[in-house]
């Protein structure tokens, strides 16, 4: 395969090397231990937000935020998202159900929430910024606000993002996010909490120590989804570099955006308010789930990998096939996605490349249906 459709940034080996020299003199893997600790305060600057905790991967940390918060009632959330989002909830054995999305962002749309569920103070409402193209914070904090219910971002894809002058992670009462290989900053596996409030924190702090307090008492049940010391080695080696990275990353989407507008394709439109996109995917609209597997197939051909990102719904996924609903949007928009290979080692020659087999691709399989159609 000439293009993968993703490969992570290459470590740092000197300064990883140090930090795990470290990690072997102090004799400290885990626990909270001091690389986590500087992860945690340097992570929390570069953001400008408080009250991050860090935990062993991004569904734990959906998990703990879930729990944290104190969700009794349901959680109402996108159908186009990562499973993890939903089945985070569903594994705690809570209520779970779907809302329709905006056809233009691809978010989950607010008024789809209010329209095709009832909100009530018990419920929740978990919204995912997709590609890390944001929600609609704005009326989601006023829905937050007239139900005195609650609001949690699954961030995964927006670690970069900005919004309204600030980190997109500081925005609801808790929002999440992967720290997973696959993901623009990362610590191999891992994953993290940014909570609006320090108690909510506080608490989650002790749940991902088994319910300890800092005396050793179990205070409540809790769990072990801790950090270790060698993946928060890794993400302070990434750390170092994520600025540039962030940089380049924007200059290659942009670049993309700039070959493919003129040839009629789609792209979710962006969040208005936004300062600056986490470039996590290149995603594309097609115009039918035929096309966009056709090109995919062809541009395997040719030596290009993509990534059906999403494919399928997931209210129609057999593990949520019982919350049934009507999702006309969402349905429009059903295996339409296709994102584009985006990594460090793509160079602009590359991605000129790559836009032209796209064009060139796609001309051949609308010619052939219109030849088709006027048969």
């Amino acid at each position: 395969m000439k293009y993968q459709y993703y490969k992570p940034a290459i470590l740092n080996h000197t300064k990883l090397i140090q930090y795990i020299e470290g990690i072997n003199d102090r004799r400290c893997f885990t626990n909270n231990g001091p690389l986590v600790r500087e992860l945690k305060e340097r992570l929390e600057a570069y953001l400008g937000v408080k009250n991050l905790l860090l935990v062993s991967s991004g569904t734990v940390a959906l998990q703990v935020a879930y729990k944290a918060l104190g969700l009794k009632g349901k959680i109402i959330t996108t159908p186009l998202s990562f499973v993890a989002t939903a089945s985070a909830y569903k594994w705690l054995n809570q209520n779970l159900c779907f809302a329709d999305i905006d056809l233009d962002t691809l978010n989950l749309d607010p008024s789809g929430v209010t329209k095709h569920t009832s909100l009530s103070c018990d419920d929740a409402v978990v919204a995912t910024h997709l590609y890390g193209n944001p929600c609609d914070i704005a009326t989601f904090k006023r829905l937050s606000l007239r139900f005195e219910n609650k609001t949690i971002y699954d961030a995964s894809h927006a670690f970069a993002t900005r919004y309204g002058g600030k980190s997109v992670l500081s925005e609801g009462d808790a929002s999440v996010i992967s720290f997973h290989a696959t993901k623009l900053f990362h610590t191999i596996e891992g994953g993290g909490i940014v909570f609006a409030s320090n108690e909510d924190y506080k608490r989650a702090e002790k749940m991902v120590n088994f319910g300890f307090d800092h005396q050793g008492q179990v205070m409540e049940v809790g769990i072990n989804a801790k950090m270790s010391e060698l993946h928060a080695a890794v993400g302070l080696t990434v750390l170092d570099d994520i600025e540039l990275m962030v940089e380049q990353r924007c200059e290659m989407v942009e670049h993309y955006l700039t070959c493919l507008a003129s040839y009629g394709i789609a792209f979710p439109k962006r969040q208005e308010g936004v300062d600056r996109y986490s470039p996590s995917y290149m995603p594309l609209i097609l115009e039918s789930p035929k096309e966009r597997d056709l090109l995919c197939d062809m541009l395997r051909e040719e030596g290009i990998e993509t990534r059906k990102y999403f494919e399928g719904l997931l209210h129609k996924q057999t593990a949520f096939t019982r919350l049934s609903v009507n999702l006309p949007k969402a349905e429009i928009i059903e295996n339409r996605l296709l994102c584009l290979p985006l990594y460090m080692d793509l160079k602009k020659a590359d991605i000129t490349y790559i836009c032209e087999q796209v064009v060139v691709i796609l001309n051949k399989i609308r010619q052939k249906r219109l030849a088709e159609k006027t048969c």
